[in-house]
């Protein structure tokens, strides 16, 4: 009987110095009753994410520039037909190699420069190296309108 007193009094000391022993229930539990403690989700489970993407695309179209194509134009490819003022603004008109008509505002930029000024009687033009980053050095192109008339 003794040794079972021992034992005993091993096991509780042991469990009390090791920290074992069931903590008590807190006072406020029992009058609010009692929550379930919350679960986790175990880690090591896999969940499928579907794939949605957001943009639809050809996958075999060959890649382009962000640029639209009307920005290849050169400026010595282009004839400047006259002005257009709307709301305080002027607008060259000009017409492309293809024909296309086109109102253009200051500080459009071609493929070679871009438009610095347009006056009643011209447009002026910065224009610069095609085979350079530095736009710092450019000449100076003033195109004068070129009306088209009638051909009776």
């Amino acid at each position: 009987m003794t040794q079972i007193r021992l034992s005993s009094a091993f096991l509780l000391a042991g469990s009390l110095l090791f920290g074992q022993a069931p903590a008590p229930p807190p006072a406020g539990a029992a009058q609010a009753g009692a929550q379930p403690a919350p679960t986790f989700d175990d880690v090591a489970t896999i969940q499928a994410t579907p794939y949605k993407p957001t943009i639809q695309r050809d996958p075999f179209a060959t890649p382009r520039d962000d640029k639209p194509l009307n920005h290849e134009d050169m400026i010595d490819d282009i004839s400047v037909k006259g002005v257009l003022r709307r709301n305080g603004k002027s607008f060259a008109i000009v017409s492309d190699s293809r024909g296309n008509v086109r109102w253009l505002p200051v500080g459009y930029r071609f493929k070679d420069g871009e438009i610095v000024g347009i006056t009643d009687s011209a447009v002026i033009f910065h224009q610069w190296e095609l085979n350079t980053t530095n736009r710092s050095v450019f000449r100076t192109v003033t195109k004068t309108f070129n009306r088209e008339e009638d051909n009776r």
